[in-house]
This record gives structure tokens, C-alpha cells and sequence, in this order.
């Protein structure tokens, strides 16, 4: 799909909620998680994101890409086909909402975001070279942990962030265990917030591949 670089502002990321089950995807993909705020705290505290090239993925309403591109990294938001829909709309048509309120100076900044299609299990490579790939709550079906693993590998990942909500323990430490027999190094994730309406915690975990 077309990339949009808008000059950057201030403004507060809106988006449309909408939980809706989609054919192809659950209604998770429809609501920003207390996962997906946790990781822009983390992310935009320990790393300088202007100009980063970040692949984010499921990336639902597209509110985490939206607030990276604004501290000014060049975002690519993906989504599975169900879920597409709600993503193109809540990015461009915040996009557009800032082209509208640009005064086109031409020294502001800019903002880049691009959508794209992925669908873990199509082994389809989405275009371009990335140096951060990022996800919140990605964790919550176990089939789907092979087929992530496969999508980080396919896109050459050099490092890899995600956050996720404990939900399914025992299931959420195999993944791990899959992580690292493909070769992806690790700390220990990090138990780095709670969610105060659940009280279940969220963990952090920050990987690398290989020697890298």
C-alpha cells in the first residue's frame, strides 16, 4: 500500500476501537491493550527511534505505529486480511487529519507510516529492510507461536521487541523455548507492569538473532 510522510505533529493519536470478529481474525486486533501502551513506554525509553525503521506486527488499530511515527520512526503496520480494514482507516485517516491542520512548513519533520498486509502462515515477505521489529500481545494462541517465529526469521530480524499480557503461562514459556532453539538470545523476560483491571502481569522481552 502507499506510504504517507506528513509533517509531524503534536496532535493526539485518534483512532477508531471497534470489536468487531472479523473472518480471518478475533476481535482482539479491534482494541488498543494495556500490552501495546506498556511497549511504547519501554520502547521510546531506551531507544532513539528517529529515522528507525520499525516493522510492527498485528498491529490492530495501528495506535503504537501512529505514536512511533510521531517520535519520528519510518513504521510499517501490518495486520492480518480481516483485520486490514480498521488498520488503513485509523492510519491514513489520522494521516489525512494532519495534512489538513499542516501548515507545510518545510522544516517540520516528517511522519511515515506504511500498512501492509501479513499473514504469518503465507511465509510472504513484506517489502523492506527493517531495523526493529516490534509486537504487543501476540502471545495468547499457542498456534501461532511456529508460524511468528517463521514471519521474524523470513524478515531477517536483527532485534525483536514484544510485550504481552499473561494470560496462558505455561503455553506463553513455550514460545520461549521455540525463541531460542531458533536461535533468537534473550535475557529473561521481564515482568514490567501489571494491568490494573485484570492484575495480570505484563512481560517484556527484548531479542536479538544470532551473534547480533
Amino acid at each position: 500500500m502507499q506510504q504517507r510522510d506528513l509533517p509531524m505533529s503534536t496532535a493526539a493519536v485518534t483512532i477508531r476501537q471497534d470489536g468487531t470478529r472479523c473472518l480471518g481474525c478475533d476481535e482482539s486486533s479491534g482494541w488498543i491493550w494495556e500490552a501495546g501502551r506498556v511497549l511504547a513506554s519501554q520502547l521510546l525509553s531506551i531507544i532513539d527511534v528517529r529515522k528507525l525503521r520499525i516493522l510492527e506486527l498485528g498491529s490492530g488499530t495501528g495506535w503504537l505505529a501512529l505514536t512511533l511515527a510521531k517520535e519520528g520512526a519510518i513504521v510499517t503496520a501490518t495486520e492480518r486480511p480481516g483485520a486490514l480494514p480498521l488498520l488503513t482507516r485509523n492510519v491514513y485517516g489520522h494521516l489525512d487529519r494532519i495534512a489538513k491542520m499542516s501548515d507545510d512548513d518545510a522544516h517540520l519533520d516528517e511522519i511515515s507510516v506504511e500498512v501492509e498486509q501479513c499473514k504469518w502462515e503465507d511465509e510472504t515477505r513484506v517489502p523492506g529492510d527493517f531495523d526493529l521489529i516490534i509486537g504487543s500481545d501476540l502471545l495468547y494462541i499457542v498456534e501461532s507461536y511456529v508460524p511468528l517465529i517463521n514471519t521474524l526469521l523470513l524478515h531477517n530480524c536483527k532485534r525483536c521487541l514484544l510485550t504481552w499480557e499473561e494470560r496462558i503461562p505455561a503455553e506463553e514459556a513455550t514460545f520461549l523455548a521455540l525463541a531460542s532453539a531458533a536461535g533468537f538470545l534473550f535475557e529473561p523476560a521481564m515482568h514490567i507492569a501489571t494491568n490494573e483491571v485484570t492484575n495480570n502481569p505484563i512481560w517484556y522481552l527484548d531479542m536479538s538473532f544470532g551473534s547480533q
